[in-house]
């Protein structure tokens, strides 16, 4: 027997569902993503996070944050967020960090935690310690505590510089020396740490530098700049002796001199030199000059490694010394190229530092801004320079930002587009609108990417949506399509009706079907018919199929009749397939013959074609409850399956395809014969349920065993009778537990949204554990959220029984604008008046002149005359336990309290 379940695989083992639309996301929007849905075992989803912190560095911090000092967060969260520092070290984490670790109640995240700053081993984790070991005084924290502050305090500052410039030669001193100085230096220290940097290793580099970033004061500020100004002039001279290097090597040895000469003169061009004319007057001379001599005076004024090598190797050359003179090249050549990459790493490092110091408030921008973009223009491979300068640049600064699309290469571009969008700053949609305009379009894309999560971006572009401007309607309509605008659904709707150009049009057609909104699909069928152009018709039923609703892809079948072109046929079959996608949700019986003749016209050689194999296998996803019409359909496919195989082109992947789905549709025009007589098999247990008793909850368990068989596809008929048989059912008075939740189970698979509110009655009302956890997994199965199951069901009629004339005629005039309201003053008027007709809520007195009123008001629920129970009493000690009682207003209290508690 076939199992008639909807995802149906393909033959080469690849899913033929129509794939779902790309939706844009930027890099940030990815790393969230990432972060809610991790699991501790994904190892892909952590290589991926840890790429996206590489890519967005300190801007992921705040989500990380986030979800590490939330309340809710699992405590695996937490100890995958801590273990990050462990790679991405920076001092930005120590607030976050802080933070929850002043309230952390778990010891092993707290352990974590005071590692993790420990492991940052600068001057502001440690003062973090510090304040943690005197808040958390319990003695587990405090031994925590006590190792990773240990007794650095101990030693003098020379001790720990000594260890730290151990480097890379011993990586734990160096690391040691690092916490030491976090404890023991203090600004009076910045001179002597400033000396050691310049004899560092790039370990001891780093973590020097990441030390005078941390002292307080006004000297370290001022010197990380000049650092800076200084790394990006020798990076510059490195790379012109690069070039220099290599025209020497490539040239003629005899023009060698000259070259020199020339790159020389013009590097100190514009300097007041007497020398450097006395050498230019020596080297026209020739033989009978003598230009070792100002060469040797210009030696002892150069600076940088392009300078200094422009003299040593003319006055190499002049001495004729020609072997040493083409070593000398191939070693500078080797020497600029490492100098580069250890420069380029000291420029992402110094860019952090000083990010970090306009970040704290410790330099202005001002100061720090102009270098990173004079660097920017100079600088292109360093990603440190870069986020520095995108990241500190003003939004207001249109001159700043225009570098940054001026900047020739365009992965550069996209990437320094990443950094400026992860700052979600409103103030950056002028700029994002200019860089859509981007050569590129994946870069103009990206653009539009970011643009489309500030939170003015969406009247900015509608206003150039309603200028009436052709272009301007045009980069509208693009953006839209671009990042499927919810919002600009009902405009583009309502544009689509009015009097439009073909080409926007289209336009239009495209955008409104990137964003997949339902109430669009009777403009979109109004649009459609043979006369249009054929790119419009196929944009019209490409949006209509993308819908996947049933009022969509009905309307494609009821157009399909008068439509001619073959690509626009097939893409209406797939969305009206598309749009009923199992036997939950079955083709109507009369669209059928109107299906038949069109997937007959897609397969016809002469007006589908070559849609046949197309339609062929759209088939696959056909859910409908006629056994006649897969029998038809196989055959026919049968016959087209002999036909291609004679015919060219035809290969052993496309005949396994096209015979699944043969077999697919014989198998199910068999499965279905079998249905009828499960039915009925259902049926006669319907009717054999025995009378209300011990024995009448198996009895209602078998029920539900033969509708939860996986070979059992319930029809629309049967799905109707029994959904009416649980409803009857859940009316009665006397259902034990067991029974409730049967019929619970049994309602969920009928898949009637009807059922939902009887069954949250049957939630709300339950008070054992077994009932209410039946009742909430078949409101889940019929399709409701949690927020919904929670949700109270909607009041539209109220009894307000009030045994005060004048209050109840106050609250008469407040609920009467609103809701259906009847009134009564006694229990007697109100038994009455709900024999009548029953009421969603009853409003009423705890207590009246015969005495306690919860009994009688407990049997109006019972008897489904009221839903639930609003008490309106002066007494104090009011039950709110019951499950019928919705809650209780205490007098005396005003009307407006009383419509405050019927808020849904």
């Amino acid at each position: 027997m076939l199992d008639l379940d909807p995802g149906v695989a393909r033959a080469d083992g690849k899913d033929m569902a129509a794939p779902l639309r790309y939706v844009p996301v930027t890099p940030l929007d990815e790393f969230r993503a990432c972060l809610g849905n991790h699991f501790e075992d994904d190892a892909t989803s952590q290589v991926r996070i840890h790429q996206l912190m590489g890519q967005l560095r300190q801007f992921t911090l705040p989500e990380l944050g986030d979800r590490l000092t939330k309340a809710s967060a699992s405590i695996a969260m937490k100890r995958f967020i801590l273990g990050l520092t462990a790679k991405f070290d920076w001092p930005e984490w120590v607030p976050w960090i802080f933070q929850v670790l002043q309230q952390e109640q778990d010891l092993g995240v707290f352990d974590e935690g005071c590692a993790a700053l420990g492991r940052l081993e600068i001057r502001s984790a440690r003062e973090a310690l510090q304040k943690l070991a005197a808040l958390r005084t319990d003695p587990d924290r405090q031994l925590i505590l006590r190792r990773e502050l240990g007794t650095a305090e101990n030693q003098p500052l020379s001790f720990y510089l000594g260890r730290l410039l151990e480097g890379e030669g011993n990586v734990r001193l160096a690391h040691q020396g690092a916490r030491g100085l976090a404890a023991v230096a203090g600004p009076e220290a910045f001179p002597a740490l400033w000396e050691a940097i310049a004899s560092a290793d790039p370990l001891a580099f780093r973590l020097l530098l990441r030390a005078v970033a941390e002292l307080p004061g006004e000297l370290s500020g001022p010197a990380l700049l000049q650092l800076f100004r200084e790394s990006v002039q020798t990076l510059q001279d490195l790379e012109a002796l690069e070039k220099l290097t290599h025209r020497l090597q490539t040239g003629a040895r005899t023009t060698a001199r000259a070259e020199l000469a020339k790159a020389l003169t013009l590097r100190l061009e514009g300097r007041e030199n007497e020398a450097l004319r006395a050498l230019q007057v020596a080297l026209e001379a020739g033989e009978a000059g003598d230009p070792l001599l100002p060469l040797e005076q210009l030696r002892t004024q150069m600076q940088g490694p392009y300078e200094h090598f422009i003299t040593e190797a003319l006055t190499i050359l002049l001495e004729g010394k020609v072997a040493r003179f083409s070593a000398m090249v191939t070693e500078a050549q080797d020497m600029a190229a490492k100098q580069s990459l250890s420069l380029l790493t000291t420029l992402d490092l110094v860019s952090e530092c000083l990010t970090r110091k306009v970040t704290g408030g410790e330099l202005p921008a001002a100061r720090v801004v102009p270098v990173l973009q004079e660097a920017f223009d100079q600088v292109p491979g360093c990603a440190g320079l870069d986020h520095a300068f995108c990241r500190l640049v003003p939004a207001q600064d249109e001159a700043g930002l225009d570098r940054i699309l001026q900047v020739p290469d365009s992965k550069r571009r996209t990437a320094c587009l990443d950094i400026l969008g992860a700052r979600e700053d409103d103030a950056l949609v002028p700029f994002f609108l200019r860089a859509m305009q981007d050569s590129i379009v994946e870069v103009g894309q990206r653009a539009m990417h970011h643009f489309g999560k500030l939170p003015s971006s969406f009247p900015t572009v509608m206003s150039l949506f309603e200028s009436g401007q052709p272009e301007q309607v045009r980069m509208a309509l693009r953006i839209f399509t671009e990042n499927g605008t919810k919002a600009a659904a009902e405009p583009l709707t309502a544009y689509l009706k009015t009097d439009v150009r073909d080409d926007l049009l289209l336009e239009a057609v495209e955008a409104l079907g990137a964003i997949r909104c339902a109430s669009s699909a009777p403009v979109l069928l109004d649009l459609l018919h043979d006369g249009k152009p054929a790119r419009l018709q196929e944009a019209l039923v490409e949006a209509l199929a993308a819908l996947a609703t049933p009022e969509a892809g009905l309307g494609l079948l009821e157009k399909s009749v008068h439509l001619k072109l073959p690509q626009v046929l097939i893409v209406a079959t797939e969305g009206l397939l598309a749009a009923f996608p199992g036997f939950e949700r079955p083709l109507p019986q009369s669209a059928l013959p109107a299906l038949e003749q069109l997937i007959t016209r897609c397969c016809d050689e002469r007006e589908g074609e070559g849609q046949r194999l197309r339609a062929i296998l759209a088939t696959q996803h056909l859910y409908c409850f006629d056994q006649e019409l897969y029998s038809r359909l196989k055959d026919l496919f049968s016959d087209f399956l002999f036909d291609l195989r004679t015919k060219g082109g035809w290969d052993r992947e496309t005949n396994d395809r096209v015979s699944a789905v043969v077999k697919e549709l014989a198998r199910r025009s068999a499965s279905l014969g079998h249905i009828a007589g499960k039915e009925e098999k259902v049926r006669a247990l319907v009717l054999a349920l025995p009378a209300p008793g011990p024995t009448r909850a198996a009895a209602l368990l078998t029920l539900r065993d033969a509708l939860q068989d996986p070979e059992f596809i319930m029809r629309a008929e049967l799905s109707s009778e029994l959904a009416a048989f649980v409803l009857k059912e859940l009316q009665r008075k006397d259902l034990d537990w067991r029974e409730q939740a049967r019929l619970c189970e049994i309602g969920a698979l009928t898949r009637h949204l009807e059922l939902a509110e009887p069954l949250k009655e049957v939630f709300k009302g339950a008070t054992g554990l077994g009932l209410r956890s039946a009742a909430k997994e078949s409101l889940l199965a019929l399709g409701l959220t949690e927020e919904e199951i929670s949700r109270r069901a909607p009041i539209h009629s109220i009894l307000l029984l009030e045994p005060s004339s004048f209050f109840r005629k106050r609250l008469l005039a407040a609920l009467g604008q609103t809701w259906e309201v009847r009134d009564a003053g006694t229990r007697a008027e109100a038994a009455s008046l709900l024999a009548e007709r029953p009421v969603d809520l009853l409003i009423s007195e705890q207590m009246d002149a015969m005495g306690d009123l919860r009994p009688w008001l407990k049997m109006q629920c019972e008897t489904h005359r009221c839903r639930q129970v609003l008490l309106s009493t002066a007494a104090r000690d009011a039950s709110t336990t019951d499950p019928w009682l919705m809650g209780v207003l205490y007098k005396p209290y005003a009307p407006e309290a009383l419509l405050k508690a019927l808020e849904p």
